[in-house]
């Protein structure tokens, strides 16, 4: 049998021409019989309809199995995107940043105990942390150094691992230096600063985090006290191969200072803020109740005036001058330590907080070959922690 058309030969029962496509006669008089025609939409069709709706199940049911599968394997699906955020925030600031955010605020949160709210900062930083392109190692690190000194969260996040090796072994020389000081901290976090060069390294004594300004009898608070790294300066290994003296001025800090050393200053921050807390009967001032508000808020005041602080300098002071038979001012006997240790205020006081914190970082630097004026200090610091 031939085609009409093309002249090609087809088979008697063929509805269309294989090489042309035009109905046969056959096909005329299949298609012409109601019954054939309810057959396709009734059945053939809708057995069509109903594969496609079968592949689209199948095919969702894939990609949420992928995403589960992902998730178990502790595989980031969104790194793609933070690793293409943080390309543009270095072509937009000209330097590394970090994908991690400190300042985060939780509002309406139900927080019943001191665990509760640990687990809700570890958790704020874990969600994160899944966006960082770590490189082999960091995470290890991180976690040593939550394990063996207590820190709820510690988060390098896309540091180097040589860098962030550097940053643990001050870390845990200022812990094994002052055993006693663990607890009180929450987090050491690298950060952005607000402007480049703000801060190297950053102690907040109490950051308000959770249910900030609401209503103390329907919601207790949790504050961060913690340690923040600037990322302008750990993230960028252009930056951090520059002495630290082209950055913050010749001799501002102790005598071969760098800029993971600054780290050990910001903990001396930490070592004055744990002793206060200690001789005020408070453990930390991370978990906040309707019943231990006033305290907290009343001994951060305190703190906060630098008379603490002062105190211990000015003792310090009264042994140097006993030993040397000298009459040095406060002023004056700060500034034997470095520029900083001298750093005065807007009403041109001295800020007595930098001395204790670079008389510390001068002890991590040198230990027993530590300037007089530090020794003053650290023995002043060492005694207190001792009657802890």
């Amino acid at each position: 049998m031939k085609c009409i058309n093309c002249g090609a030969y087809i088979e008697d029962d063929d509805n269309f021409c294989y090489k042309c496509g035009s109905i046969t006669a056959k096909g005329t008089n299949f298609f012409k019989d109601e019954e054939n025609m309810k057959l396709i939409t009734n059945g053939e069709a809708m057995k069509q309809s109903s594969r496609v709706s079968v592949l689209s199940s199948l095919l969702l049911f894939g990609v949420f199995l992928f995403v589960v599968m992902m998730l178990i394997r502790g595989n980031n699906l969104f790194a793609p995107f933070a690793y293409i955020e943080g390309i543009f925030n270095k072509y937009l600031y000209g330097y590394e940043t970090s994908i991690i955010k400190t300042d985060n605020k939780y509002y309406n949160i139900d927080i019943n105990s001191y665990n509760d709210a640990i687990s809700y900062i570890k958790k704020d930083f874990d969600d994160q942390s899944y966006n960082c392109n770590k490189e082999d190692g960091v995470s290890k690190l991180e976690i040593e150094l939550q394990n063996n000194h207590q820190i709820p969260s510690v988060l390098f996040c896309d540091m180097k691992y040589e860098e962030a090796q550097k940053v643990k072994e001050v870390i845990d020389s200022m812990y094994n230096l002052f055993p006693s000081i663990k607890g009180a901290l929450t987090n050491i976090t690298i950060t952005n600063s607000t402007s480049s060069n703000d801060f190297i390294a950053y102690f907040q004594p109490m950051y308000q985090f959770i249910n900030v300004d609401s209503d103390i009898n329907k919601y207790n608070k949790v504050n961060k006290t913690q340690i923040l790294l600037n990322s302008y300066y750990f993230l960028n290994e252009n930056i951090l191969s520059k002495p630290i003296d082209d950055i913050v001025g010749e001799n501002y800090y102790v005598k071969d200072a760098n800029f993971e050393s600054a780290i050990a200053h910001e903990i001396g921050h930490y070592i004055t803020f744990y002793i206060f807390l200690k001789e005020n009967n408070l453990e930390n001032v991370t978990y906040v109740t309707k019943d231990n508000k006033n305290i907290i808020e009343d001994a951060l005041a305190n703190f906060d005036s630098g008379k603490f602080s002062l105190g211990i300098v000015m003792d310090a002071l009264y042994n140097y001058n006993t030993k040397n038979n000298t009459e040095l001012n406060c002023d004056d006997f700060a500034l034997l330590i470095s520029k900083y240790a001298g750093a005065k205020d807007d009403d041109g006081n001295l800020i007595a907080n930098e001395t204790i914190a670079e008389a510390i970082h001068d002890f991590y630097l040198h230990g027993d070959d530590m300037l007089d004026a530090s020794s003053e200090i650290l023995s002043i610091i060492n005694n207190k922690l001792g009657a802890l």
